[in-house]
């Protein structure tokens, strides 16, 4: 796939001319399903964006790990713990178009309803019950784990490059006191990151 091969050519491009400022640093992937790539942060590009040459989508472009519309969907989903309405982070779930589009599964959608929203909406109302003044709290800040991964496509997973991220945190307050949200798992689709696994 061009787009893939553009991505590991940017990737190399930017760890042997530094040019990105980024910190991108390569190493040997382990685990995780095989995949393909380790970067520390992620390559040029825009959270929403997604386009590639010609004004193409690109299902598997690499967003941006630092970006006001990313901090911001976040912050949705702290408000959604906060007020145990999983409604409000629906922007930061994988979308099922894309889940249905690159899961190698015999019913993908209905894979999707149980493993990525129903997960997601269990998940949210357990935190809000276990999170001591969680209604009030305050976002702070968002960042994006620090090993990204390009996952290597196959049988029963994702048909596509995709990149993943694990462990990344919401960082907010409680009665002035500063608290810690890992996100268990983040997969990227046509230049936004999205929740997959939430705990």
């Amino acid at each position: 796939m061009r787009a893939h091969g553009s991505h590991r050519l940017l990737a190399l491009g930017a760890l042997l001319l530094g040019a990105s400022g980024c910190g991108e640093k390569a190493n040997a992937a382990g685990g995780d399903g095989g995949s393909a790539a380790v970067l520390s942060a992620s390559i040029d590009g825009g959270d929403g964006g997604g386009r590639g040459d010609g004004g193409a989508i690109d299902d598997t472009a690499m967003p941006s790990a630092n970006s006001e519309q990313l901090a911001a969907r976040m912050r949705h989903l702290l408000e959604a713990v906060a007020q145990n309405n999983p409604d409000l982070a629906n922007d930061v779930v994988f979308p099922r178009d894309a889940y249905t589009a690159t899961k190698d599964l015999a019913d993908p959608s209905k894979a999707w309803d149980k493993r990525v929203q129903g997960a997601f909406r269990r998940h949210v109302e357990r935190l809000h019950k276990h999170m001591k003044g969680v209604e009030h709290a305050k976002f702070v800040s968002f960042e994006l784990g620090h090993a990204v991964l390009q996952i290597t496509p196959k049988k029963k997973n994702f048909k596509k490059p995709l990149w993943r991220v694990k462990h990344s945190t919401i960082t907010f307050t409680i009665d002035g006191k500063t608290r810690h949200l890992e996100i268990a798992e983040m997969t990227a689709w046509r230049g936004s990151w999205y929740v997959t696994r939430l705990r």
